[in-house]
């Protein structure tokens, strides 16, 4: 494996130094530990890594997580991450996902299957990188159109239940149906209307008239058909003053 600089999020010293002594054994010499929240984004920032291995729960709290979306939010410097965790229940899977992590490994895993996680990573991270940029819709006043073959379909801004990343893609989701188009969902929030449409995840956009249910807790948004995503803290704020709470 080709010279690395990477970064390990662990607390538990047992687990960092299987890390150490592996990625070592793989040629790896620049290898940074860390052990909480802060030292981990305080590390990224000062010597950008070129892989993060992350363990989700540190002292009990999802700080992985955390620390997974701090990575998401450098955008032009953002870098591929693996969860290394323990936990193998399916909302601490869900919680992860939702960062899109370029591999999840639950422990103990053996030394071969983490090779294999972290050159995919890397690869897909090479291929993403290398990928063409998106290109725009055509918006009109209260709809727009989307591109599905040969045809341009018309959907109504209240026809639209989320728009979530879909790798150098956004998926829209509408009441039946699912249209992917060729536009990153940033470029896709500045068409859409700002009192209706709020970003409330590195992954989502969601239709504030769609909600039914919110979850504080949790960080889930409930839909009218039942169906759920999870909501990231660095937008709880901004998401929340689109409705009138009473409490």
């Amino acid at each position: 494996m080709m010279q690395l600089k990477v970064l390990i999020l662990e607390d538990s010293p047992d687990e960092a130094d299987f890390l150490v002594n592996f990625l070592k054994k793989l040629g790896c010499s620049d290898i940074r530990i860390t052990t909480n929240l802060k030292d981990a984004v305080d590390a990224y920032d000062a010597a950008l890594p070129d892989i993060c291995l992350i363990d989700i729960y540190l002292a009990d709290r999802p700080d992985g997580i955390l620390f997974a979306e701090t990575i998401n939010e450098h955008r032009e410097q953002r870098r591929p991450f693996i969860f290394l965790t323990s936990a193998s229940d399916s909302t601490t899977f869900r919680l992860a996902k939702f960062t899109s992590p370029y591999n999840y490994l639950l422990k103990p895993y053996n030394p071969l299957e983490l090779e294999y996680a972290i050159e995919l990573a890397l690869s897909k991270f090479r291929q993403e990188s290398a990928a063409v940029p998106a290109q725009s819709a055509t918006p009109g006043s209260d709809t727009l159109f989307i591109k599905k073959g040969n045809l341009l379909q018309r959907i109504a801004f209240d026809d639209i239940r989320y728009i979530e990343v879909d790798g150098k893609y956004s998926k829209v989701v509408c009441g039946g149906e699912k249209f992917v188009i060729q536009q990153s969902l940033k470029d896709v929030q500045a068409q859409l209307p700002p009192v209706q449409f709020c970003r409330v995840h590195r992954n989502y956009i969601v239709n504030v008239r769609e909600v039914t249910k919110i979850n504080t807790f949790n960080n889930e948004i409930f839909f009218r058909d039942g169906e759920s995503l999870f909501f990231s803290r660095r937008y709880i704020d901004e998401f929340l003053q689109a409705f009138k709470i009473f409490k």
